[in-house]
């Protein structure tokens, strides 16, 4: 869950309506988005109650969990609690309430206007989703208080207060197109196939469990099925290979659809400022217009719909103004890598924060493009004689160089330059590391040794010193510490816990607080004493 919010903590949405529990709690679950536009939970937890101290004390957990990384965007219905909570806890956050909720809320405290005009569900509708600009929305929203007489209206006040339920104020902060908390209430749904009210709380997450894990299958299902196939292209577009190639293919259908819309959108020029030209964009058959602005100097572009800010994709309006200046792919810049084929790749922090790097991520990232490279030139070889007697030459000779290059990264110099560059990032990164291997052979032979013949074995330990036994005494730290004399005719004498020996050249002289009965060592140190064992 930790990787996942990493990945795709950037949008989140919180939900405490499923109670199907046995004791009836609430059930809240972190929920977002993956680069396949499935849902991915990134927590859960079941209250005892739904008060702000619950919630506070939820969130600073969470974030506890996740490193500190606080989410853009968080979704919630209107519960006063639970937003006091977010504006202590996650106030650096936009948390926006969902448009479902806020209807049924409507419903409730505006159920008069609902009856008195059939049109007033049609206007409040078109405030929230229509306007892109905080002016018209302004005027529509004082048109609707006048119409239907709700100026007085207390619920309407706190929620023009609030300002986070239109989509004009939504619009400049990234949500992953996300309007409402419909993912959690998906997820619901997906878990009530899972869940039944007779569990306790041990059986309610062991199936909570089990849901997680075929969400994960459904992603693996989703990653295999992008690496076999891709979307077919109905268009022979640049721009459109190298969005399939970058994007998943959901993502990639939402780019198509953007990339149709320009070629239907007509562009006028209508201001100019140093490197800065603004135009005017609209569909054909639509009046609406767009003003979109492109600055010459770093080929940035910034649309006044805001879908690059608020989806993660860039708009047919500013598609159509860079097919305009004679860019044929979407810039660098404009590719969000959280909905990319390569969202999971690249670094992670543990849980105290610290960033863990794959050293054969690189590795593996060169490898992958050096095989394209090389097969798409040994196909244009393989097409004439010639050409592939060239290219295995010069294959030979890459391969001699290649050996060449790699023997000279083994020498002193490179270690020096190697051990520089660990001890300047050993502060902030740590080295994954494969599994331990032991060496050697297992020194347990034969069938495994029942308690009772392992007790039988230490009864007949020998109880005093002679040549050939090995004898263990606990001897407390104090005696350690009073430098007592510990010898037997030059024997050694070895703490078994850190494998470390000395040599004592006199007789050994046991501390008189010393046990006179063998002791078996443990296998970790005690904190009060330590272990000695003398061999003869």
């Amino acid at each position: 869950m930790i990787v996942d919010f990493v990945c795709f903590g950037d949008v989140v949405s919180f939900d405490t309506t499923y109670r199907t529990n046995k004791s009836c709690r609430p059930f809240a679950p972190f929920v977002g988005f993956n680069h396949h536009r499935q849902t991915v939970i990134f927590g859960a937890t079941l209250l005892y109650d739904e008060t702000t101290e619950s919630f506070e004390w939820l969130f600073r957990t969470f974030l506890k969990a996740m490193c500190g990384k606080k989410p853009k965007t968080i979704f919630t219905d209107q519960d006063a609690a639970m937003a006091k909570a977010i504006s202590v806890v996650l106030s650096e956050s936009y948390h926006r309430l969902c448009t479902r909720h806020l209807f049924q809320n409507a419903l409730k405290n505006v159920n008069h206007a609902f009856k008195k005009s059939d049109s007033f569900a049609l206007d409040l509708r078109r405030c929230i989703y229509d306007y892109e600009y905080e002016d018209d929305f302004l005027n529509a929203w004082e048109s609707i208080l006048d119409k239907h007489d709700l100026r007085q209206n207390k619920w309407m006040q706190d929620l023009f207060r609030k300002k986070n339920g239109a989509s004009v104020y939504g619009r400049y902060t990234f949500s992953a197109g996300a309007t409402s908390t419909q993912l959690s209430e998906r997820f619901n749904g997906q878990l009530r196939g899972y869940m039944k009210s007779t569990f306790n709380v041990f059986d309610f997450f062991k199936n909570f469990e089990r849901l997680l894990e075929d969400m994960r299958y459904k992603e693996i299902e989703a990653k295999y099925d992008m690496s076999q196939k891709k979307p077919p292209l109905s268009l022979d577009i640049l721009l459109l290979k190298t969005a399939r190639d970058i994007y998943t293919p959901p993502i990639y259908h939402q780019v198509l659809e953007e990339y149709e819309k320009s070629c239907n959108m007509i562009l006028k020029e209508y201001n100019q400022v140093s490197t800065f030209f603004e135009y005017k964009v609209f569909l054909i058959g639509h009046m609406r217009e767009h003003n979109v602005t492109f600055n010459s100097e770093d080929e940035t572009v910034v649309c006044s719909c805001k879908k690059f800010e608020f989806v993660g994709i860039l708009c047919g309006h500013a598609l159509c103004v860079l097919n305009h200046w004679n860019k044929i792919v979407i810039p660098q810049k404009y590719i969000l890598k959280r909905w990319t084929k390569d969202a999971r790749n690249g670094c992670v922090p543990d849980n105290n924060g610290r960033i863990i790097k794959d050293p054969k991520l690189a590795t593996s990232n060169r490898f992958k493009d050096l095989c394209r490279n090389a097969v798409e030139i040994s196909s244009r070889a393989a097409q004439s004689d010639e050409a592939s007697r060239f290219f295995a030459k010069k294959f030979i000779e890459a391969s001699i160089e290649v050996d060449k290059i790699l023997t000279s990264l083994d020498s002193s110099d490179h270690h020096d330059e190697q051990g520089e560059e660990a001890n300047a990032i050993e502060k902030n990164i740590i080295q994954v590391k494969g599994m331990k291997k032991k060496d050697g052979s297992s020194r347990v032979k034969g069938r495994p040794k029942s308690c009772g013949e392992k007790k039988s074995k230490m009864k007949r330990c020998p109880k005093v010193l002679t040549p050939s036994s090995q004898v263990v005494y606990y001897v407390p730290t104090s005696a350690v510490a009073s430098q007592a004399s510990l010898s037997h005719n030059g024997c050694q004498v070895y703490i078994p816990s850190s494998f470390n020996t000395i040599q004592v050249p006199s007789d050994l002289q046991i501390p008189p607080n010393a046990s006179s009965q063998p002791q078996v060592p443990p296998t970790e140190p005690r904190h009060f004493g330590l272990y000695l064992c003398v061999l003869a």
